[in-house]
């Protein structure tokens, strides 16, 4: 038996969306964001996927996400955007992990940690997003420190965008100066490393000039825009389809309450279709009020609080039955609910609604051609 509540992975949707970016951005390479288990699809069955598609470079957040795909027999470089700490180097060295360069600090703990190994690196630099990244006014000899290291072999540069999601791209435009300045400056000195890379899903979108020879791409891969301001020019297919399914039906009189505080009241005698999912699972409880979902092609709105395990709907006197499939969000072919919409419905991102679907619910990847599998 298959869950009833689970979130279908589609990996055709995925190999769609893999290949509109890249068409995009040829003949720049494309990096695919692989972080927080994949914005929550399942890292692994994903990054295989895109290795089978061709994703010779794939990036997460944290060292043990890397592991976590070497130890599954994922063979590409992975690079780490998040700091490496002396411990964890001299495992990531041998995995062949690419490992981002904060300051000359981590030169010094490479130096130390790698033994006669190579370390593969890339550079952050800070341009404007205030998280992390080299402060070359802090650190004005950083790049001479690093093409003087004997266990450094320096891949590649980059930086991050704060805004290039935004209508406005006014600061996105400063950032994107300042590096094309570094690169400049570098390139003049003949210390340009053979990988550059700045643009993520909303610059790849709107700002070409920051393509480089690579970019990197997280929410598009997975079917979404990052916001409502950024252009549509790519074709996207949602990977991720949430779905439940009703579990009890019960037909309440009008003035009788539903669920946590209060909140809602029938003003009629009302079908109430109760469904097996909530909070617990990534059914954000700030979407109280503002959810609706899909049955039988027809949406209708989510009543009541939602709860940790349970949110009600009202059908009015539609037949809806126990055992009717629910959609939460995605692509089916009765309709679809687009993930940005739930999340702008809740002053969200789709990043954060995919990433909060809890471990709780299995994922079922299916694929053109591939049978059904829980993971």
């Amino acid at each position: 038996m298959h869950p009833r509540t689970c979130a279908r992975i589609h990996l055709d949707h995925l190999r769609f969306n893999f290949r509109e970016i890249r068409k995009k951005i040829a003949p720049a390479r494309l990096i695919p964001v692989v972080k927080a288990d994949a914005y929550g699809h399942g890292a692994i069955s994903v990054s295989r996927c895109l290795v089978d598609e061709g994703a010779d470079l794939l990036a997460v957040a944290q060292y043990q996400e890397a592991m976590e795909l070497r130890d599954s027999d994922i063979g590409v470089p992975i690079l780490v955007f998040g700091r490496l700490f002396p411990d964890e180097i001299p495992k990531a060295v041998l995995a062949g992990f690419r490992i981002t360069l904060f300051g000359v600090e981590d030169i010094r703990w490479i130096e130390k940690a790698s033994g006669n190994h190579p370390a593969h690196v890339h550079v952050n630099v800070e341009t404007g997003m205030g998280r992390v990244g080299v402060l070359l006014d802090q650190e004005p000899e950083f790049f001479n420190y690093l093409t003087r290291s004997r266990r450094c072999v320096w891949e590649g540069l980059y930086s991050h965008f704060a805004t290039s999601d935004e209508a406005d791209k006014t600061y996105a435009r400063e950032q994107l100066n300042r590096f094309q300045s570094l690169i400049t400056r570098l390139d003049h000195k003949g210390a340009l490393p053979p990988m550059v890379h700045m643009a993520n899903s909303g610059a790849v979108l709107d700002i070409p000039d920051s393509h480089y020879n690579a970019c990197r791409s997280g929410i598009m891969l997975y079917g979404h825009f990052p916001s409502t301001e950024t252009s549509r020019s790519i074709r996207l297919k949602q990977v991720m389809t949430l779905k439940t399914v009703v579990a009890h039906i019960r037909r309440l009189p009008a003035g009788h309450y539903v669920s946590y505080g209060r909140r809602w009241k029938t003003e009629r005698d009302t079908t109430i279709a109760v469904l097996p999912i909530g909070y617990a699972d990534g059914v954000r409880r700030h979407l109280t009020g503002r959810l609706q979902v899909m049955i039988g092609g027809r949406r209708y709105p989510v009543v009541g609080t939602i709860t940790m395990d349970q949110i009600m709907v009202a059908v009015s006197d539609d037949p809806v039955a126990v055992g009717d499939d629910v959609l939460i969000w995605g692509d089916t072919e009765n309709g679809q609910i687009q993930v940005l919409d739930v999340a702008e419905a809740m002053g969200s991102i789709p990043y954060e609604m995919t990433c909060g679907v809890s471990q709780r619910v299995p994922r079922v990847v299916v694929g053109a051609g591939d049978s059904l599998k829980v993971e």
